[in-house]
Formats: structure tokens, C-alpha cells, sequence
């Protein structure tokens, strides 16, 4: 990635325009664009999480996995296991946090809670978190989750 800076007295002292150049839009590019997108709102260490007729606050840094099961998603912590409502990717821009990657069609994971990757069937990789939870990564989205861990592929 090479990364260029360059003045321009057009625009106004408080505007930042960026342009983003790549052969196609890969996951890694997505992602930095979701990235940039997020850069000025506030990161939040809490997380509201409506469950169970109630408004639970969780600690985002004790996030371990998000997953979709049926219309419910799943959120995994150090402490509980919580139901909600809604949808995974709306849930990651809510998070705010450039941790959080999503690692399959139906699950993201928080890159501070992963512990080992492991080769699974069929090309696949699983990923071993704390608290011994594992989840399967797939291919698709395994080549971002490398390039995120600073692995060549």
C-alpha cells in the first residue's frame, strides 16, 4: 500500500478529500473504505445490546464473536452469551472499532479475542478464541483477515 499527500489550496481549511485508487474493490479495499468512513465518530467502549425485554450494556474490548442464527444475532463476551435483533453489518458500523472484522457471511470476530487459526475442511480455517470459542472462518473472507494479522498470502 502506498500512501501519498498532496495540498490542495481549493478546498477549505476544515474539508479533507480522499481519493482511494485500486485495480477492483477487494474486501481489504471495502474495508478501509468502512474505515474512513467511521474515523471521526467517537469510538464507544460500551455497546447498548437491547435482550431479553431489556437494555444490556457490554464492554466492547470483552467482545468475542458476533454471529447470525436465524433473524437473532448472537453476541459472544467474556462473561455472557446475548440475544438481539438485527442485522451483522449494521451491528459492526455501530461498533465503530476497526477490531471487529467480519470473518464469514454470518460472523465477525474482535481481532483481540483471537487466539490461533486452524486449517479446517474444505479450505476453510477455524479460529480459536478466548475463552476456547471457535468459529469457522471461510475462504472468502480469509484473505482480509490475513492481510489484517500482517500475513503475506
Amino acid at each position: 500500500m502506498n500512501i501519498h499527500f498532496k495540498a490542495d489550496p481549493n478546498l477549505p481549511p476544515d474539508q479533507i478529500e480522499i481519493t482511494l485508487a485500486a485495480q477492483s474493490e477487494t474486501p481489504a479495499v471495502r474495508q478501509l473504505i468502512d474505515y474512513l468512513a467511521r474515523y471521526q465518530a467517537l469510538p464507544s467502549d460500551i455497546l447498548p445490546v437491547r435482550s431479553d425485554g431489556q437494555v444490556q450494556l457490554i464492554k466492547v474490548k470483552e467482545i468475542i464473536l458476533i454471529d447470525v442464527s436465524n433473524t437473532d444475532l448472537l453476541i459472544t463476551t467474556l462473561r455472557r452469551e446475548l440475544t438481539t435483533k438485527g442485522r451483522l453489518n449494521a451491528l459492526l458500523r455501530k461498533l465503530k472499532q476497526p477490531d471487529f472484522i467480519q470473518i464469514s457471511k454470518h460472523a465477525a470476530i474482535n481481532l483481540n479475542q483471537l487466539k490461533s487459526l486452524e486449517n479446517s475442511f474444505s479450505g476453510n480455517m477455524t479460529a480459536i478464541l478466548t475463552n476456547g470459542v471457535k468459529t469457522s472462518v471461510s475462504r472468502k473472507y480469509l484473505g482480509a483477515l490475513e492481510q489484517r494479522l500482517g500475513l503475506s498470502r
